[in-house]
């Protein structure tokens, strides 16, 4: 494969994460030095850069005399997961109820529910309209972390949001589940643009937990 040599790290890193939250690569997976030495066509030092950073983001741990695998989650991981990321979300909204420019935040969401909108009413759907509307989807919910002015409660987020997407890729692509969380995200704007942030912190809470029924289906 042939790599920008000064960024080898950075580039083996992105790949591997992408093949891991889509999928590619599945969860339990043993990431061997031997055979990622042979896919990149690289030495051993940027491969253990770019694992090293996967374990950072939680995607994949590293055993003892053993090596590194892609994370496996139980029922009870996926359950702890979208109830704690629900708890998350819900400050994030909470916290952003106090940023000075309210409009500024409410034409964000108006502009990301307007762009999946339009993905989830066109009659046929070609390669890119999933992982744009999936795209925009999270972008829903990350947009209420980059006003909530707490970088601890971001942080916390972003690991636990990276197991979230392997899910997440999985059932969005789905139109049923698509229109259940367009709905969703349309009620959790509709309390928020009218002040009524506790009810905006409810449902998106509630909103995660709805969710979770559609990543155990594909646990099984």
């Amino acid at each position: 494969m042939d790599l920008n040599k000064t960024t080898l790290s950075e580039q083996i890193y992105a790949i591997l994460r992408s093949d891991i939250l889509t999928g590619k690569i599945p969860l339990g997976e043993k990431l061997t030095l031997k055979n990622l030495k042979n896919r990149f066509e690289v030495s051993s030092t940027p491969i253990r850069e770019a694992l090293t950073r996967l374990t950072e983001d939680g995607l994949a741990e590293y055993y003892s005399n053993v090596g590194v695998n892609v994370i496996s989650l139980s029922e009870k991981d996926l359950i702890e997961l979208y109830q704690f990321m629900g708890d998350l979300d819900r400050l994030a909204i909470l916290y952003s109820a106090v940023w000075p420019n309210q409009t500024q935040i409410c034409r964000e969401a108006e502009l990301v529910l307007a762009k999946t909108q339009l993905i989830e009413e066109k009659k046929e759907l070609d390669e890119t309209d999933i992982p744009l509307w999936i795209e925009y989807s999270d972008r829903f919910h990350l947009l209420f972390y980059d006003y909530c002015q707490n970088s601890r409660l971001t942080h916390a987020a972003e690991k636990l949001r990276s197991q979230l997407t392997i899910f997440s890729n999985l059932y969005e692509t789905q139109s049923t589940p698509q229109h259940r969380i367009n709905e969703m995200h349309h009620r959790i704007y509709d309390a928020y643009r009218t002040g009524d942030y506790q009810t905006a912190g409810d449902l998106m809470k509630a909103h995660l937990e709805d969710s979770l029924k559609y990543a155990l289906e594909h646990l099984k």
